[in-house]
């Protein structure tokens, strides 16, 4: 009796920018890969490849061929036909020429029938003479498309499974074209194709497989699983991404359609098989525990994916931003299981770093806005500030969990335990330092070929090429260089985006984007749209672009290195000896740098007293700060603009990353509101406003002159006076104040104050140095007011 898994559509899926992350291990799914046979898949390739004999159509033959000429490929498509049947599946012979023959039967979904994934192989295979074992090209792929179906057919899933061989691979991708094709023009919801093309050769012993995708969200979302796959059920392979891949499977037919499709295949860069279309394809040079490996990833992937098990969480990152109110994130958050409440609820985590390093992770638990949407809110952040964050989610029974990005860990919390990958935006000003549309060369130096074109562009009229109006040629270097150097100074981080397409011949030509501080030494930058080069024409290990990437997309490369230092960038073509293709396109190339705040402010507050304003500031950190200027403006009742004025500076602490605490004391404060705000300058005079704070003082209601203290006094004492508000109290009208000190002739010495004051408490210091001791007088004149009082100067 079928096992039957009843589970909730995931539309998502079919979506962008959705990641279907890390998880516990599903038991179904490890039972399946445990249950794969290493024997079963040699038996397979040993019939196929013409090593042992096999009952087809009730005769004992053997496949000696499978090449499109050869009489045995029809064989080989009656053995594969025959097989399938024997797992109670209805097979369908496709016939797209007098030769050309695809095989394939499918497993109807149980809740689904209409959506369908698939596992595919080519069986056709090289070279053309009687005989051609074709072991791993490509008997390894169509083992273990029989073995997915030995295997899965004992189960029920609620999306239909395809398994599929195509013939005429070898003859430019016939088959899965012309079945493509067909797809295509019915509308079949295929929602993903894995293709396998050789996966039993492993000539060095590092376990090394390649999965060729496309850059395009979907096609990422199954190559992304598989990686996951492979880790999560502990598979044993090294995985490496071929982003976009390579064009010369299979898989391009379902590309070609709009269809999501990635391809499983061995080292195909770095440890070709040797013996690659040639009569000594055998099996006896197989790598048995690798071709059962490959084998239980490409169908533990595919049972993940019809069985619709997990957590999905689709989000787009947050961007950077330079607001400095909170921050609202969202997510979607959908599984077949009950999703956790509580402390168990899909949380947010984030940290953030303002310039003395990066903070713990906070945890924001997520508030359900509409079915399986999540809000997230980061609280407000100041300016200058980078955040990095990752989303978790759990099911209610804590048996299921998953982080965005993947590998974090734990429940109630979900993903308490971070993964070592997070996404990250700046709140930040952001400066387009550098930005050119590729509408004039005039900031490049082009070499070999760059120029304008209006062959393709992203924005009109005009892009960069490497080879307008041809491909490029054989043994070329093509460089386009920028003229000027641009300084990334007082930035907290800085990426170059450029917009961009290409053709270029893969693992052996190549592009890269190079940064140089000097215009010598030139380094290589990688980019979400780079791979690891390969080919022994290539630079190895290092970022290129190759293959091809046939629709413009946006590329964006962390220049963060570079801060504080001036760079120029270069985008360079390099080919070989032969094949020449389309090139590169490059437009809208921008550099932007998310700027620094030189000084991060975190309080700015005031004391009140009777006579004086004390303003207390305090900082988290200062980047060539050389100082605060204190300003201070009456609030004009009649919304006039504030006539602001310089009252004082305090000097600031240049760079630093500790608390800095700063304190000014007004002592000339004028009656009713007062506005006060900081200019903080920087050592090369650049400036920012902090503020302004608002504060109502006391008014006084007479005019009033007070004693001077100390007195005796030498050779300085403090007199306060009130200048009362007289008239209308919101006009507060200025008066012409004088403050002068008399000796006991009568004869002036001294005048402190001769101006117009507003109503208020003042305070003014008087210092006798230069006068003799004796008896001093000192008079207040205000409007009508007058008053005289009698001080001691003692020495």
């Amino acid at each position: 009796m079928k096992r039957k898994i009843s589970v909730l559509i995931l539309a998502l899926l079919l979506l962008n920018n959705i990641h279907l992350l890390s998880q516990t291990p599903h038991p179904t799914v490890q039972e399946i890969i445990n249950d794969a046979s290493v024997d079963s898949l040699l038996k397979f390739v040993e019939e196929l490849s013409g090593e042992r004999t096999v009952f087809i159509n009730g005769n004992v033959e053997t496949i000696n061929s499978r090449h499109k000429l050869n009489a045995d490929n029809d064989l080989a498509a009656d053995y594969i036909k025959q097989k399938l049947e024997q797992y109670g599946l209805t097979v369908t012979d496709q016939w797209f020429s007098s030769t050309g023959r695809n095989v394939y039967a499918e497993q109807v979904g149980s809740e689904f029938p209409d959506k369908k994934y698939m596992i595919c192989a080519h069986y056709d295979d090289m070279p053309s003479g009687s005989t051609a074992p074709g072991a791993d090209d490509n008997a390894s792929g169509t083992a273990a498309v029989i073995e997915a179906a030995r295997l899965l057919t004992e189960y029920d899933f609620p999306y239909t499974i395809i398994y599929a061989l195509w013939d005429e691979e070898e003859q430019g991708l016939v088959g899965s074209d012309y079945y493509a094709g067909q797809a295509a023009s019915a509308n079949e919801e295929i929602l993903g194709v894995i293709n396998l093309d050789m996966i039993a050769w492993e000539g060095n012993g590092d376990n090394k497989v390649r999965i060729h995708t496309q850059n395009d969200g979907v096609s990422n979302v199954l190559s992304d699983k598989m990686v996951e796959v492979n880790s999560l059920y502990s598979i044993g392979l090294m995985t490496t991404l071929a982003v976009p891949g390579s064009p010369y499977s299979d898989h391009k037919s379902f590309w070609d359609e709009g269809y999501a499709a990635i391809l499983l295949i061995e080292d195909d860069a770095g440890d070709f098989n040797p013996y690659y279309h040639t009569t000594n394809d055998l099996i006896t040079h197989f790598d048995q525990q690798f071709f059962l490996k490959c084998s239980q990833l490409a169908i533990a992937t595919l049972t993940t994916f019809s069985l619709n098990v997990g957590i999905a969480i689709a989000h787009a990152p947050f961007g950077s931003t330079n607001q400095t109110t909170d921050l609202i994130l969202t997510a979607d958050v959908v599984t077949s299981q009950e999703i956790g409440s509580g402390p168990g609820a899909p949380h947010l985590y984030y940290r953030t770093n303002s310039g003395s390093g990066f903070s713990p992770f906070y945890s924001v638990a997520g508030s359900l806005i509409e079915s399986v949407s999540y809000n997230f809110t980061i609280p407000a952040q100041p300016l200058g500030t980078a955040v990095q964050y990752y989303l978790a989610a759990q099911d209610a029974a804590q048996t299921i969990m998953t982080t965005l990005p993947e590998g974090g860990s734990g429940f109630n919390p979900p993903g308490f335990n971070p993964p070592y990958e997070r996404f990250e935006f700046y709140v930040a000003d952001i400066d387009d330092i550098f930005v050119d549309n590729a509408s004039s060369i005039n900031n490049w130096t082009a070499t070999a070929g760059w120029n304008l074109t209006t062959e393709s562009f992203m924005s009109s009229p005009t892009s960069f090429t490497d080879s307008p109006n041809q491909n490029y040629p054989s043994n070329t270097t093509a460089i386009l260089e920028m003229n000027e150097f641009v300084p990334l100074n007082n930035a907290i981080a800085a990426e170059l985006k450029f917009h961009t397409k290409w053709e270029i011949e893969s693992n052996w030509d190549y592009g890269q984007v190079q940064v140089s501080t000097d215009g010598n030494v030139w380094t290589a930058m990688e980019g979400n749209y780079t791979q690891e080069a390969m080919g022994s024409f290539q630079p190895y290990g290092e970022p290129v672009y190759d293959a091809n990437q046939l629709s413009w997309v946006q590329e964006v490369i962390d220049l963060s290195d570079y801060l504080d230092e001036s760079i120029k960038i270069r985008f360079i073509l390099v080919s070989d000896q032969s094949i020449e293709k389309d090139g590169w396109y490059v437009d809208d190339i921008t550099i932007v740098a998310y700027k620094a705040v030189p000084v991060e402010l975190t309080t700015f507050e005031y004391e009140l007293n009777e006579n004086s304003v004390k303003l207390i500031w305090q900082t988290a950190s200062e980047v060539n700060n050389y100082g605060f200027e204190i300003e201070r403006a009456i609030d004009d009742e009649n919304n006039y603009q504030p006539q602001w004025e310089n009252i004082g500076f305090v000097e600031g602490k240049g760079t630093t990353s500790e608390v800095t605490s700063y304190l000014f004391n007004d002592i000339r404060i004028n009656s009713g509101k007062l506005l006060y705000r900081l200019k903080q300058i920087d050592y090369d005079g650049t400036y920012k406003y902090y503020g302004p704070i608002e504060i109502e003082s006391y008014v006084p209601n007479n005019f009033v002159l007070e004693q001077n203290y100390p007195n005796p006094f030498n050779p300085a004492t403090t007199i306060k006076f009130s200048i009362a508000n007289v008239g209308d109290k919101n006009i507060r009208p200025l008066q012409t104040v004088k403050l002068i000190i008399y000796d006991l002739l009568g004869r002036e010495v001294a005048t402190l104050i001769n101006e117009y004051l507003s109503p208020g408490n003042y305070e003014v210091e008087f210092n006798a140095e230069g006068l003799s001791s004796g008896i001093y007088y000192y008079r207040l004149e205000a409007g009508n007011y007058n008053q005289t009082r009698k001080m001691n100067l003692l020495k």
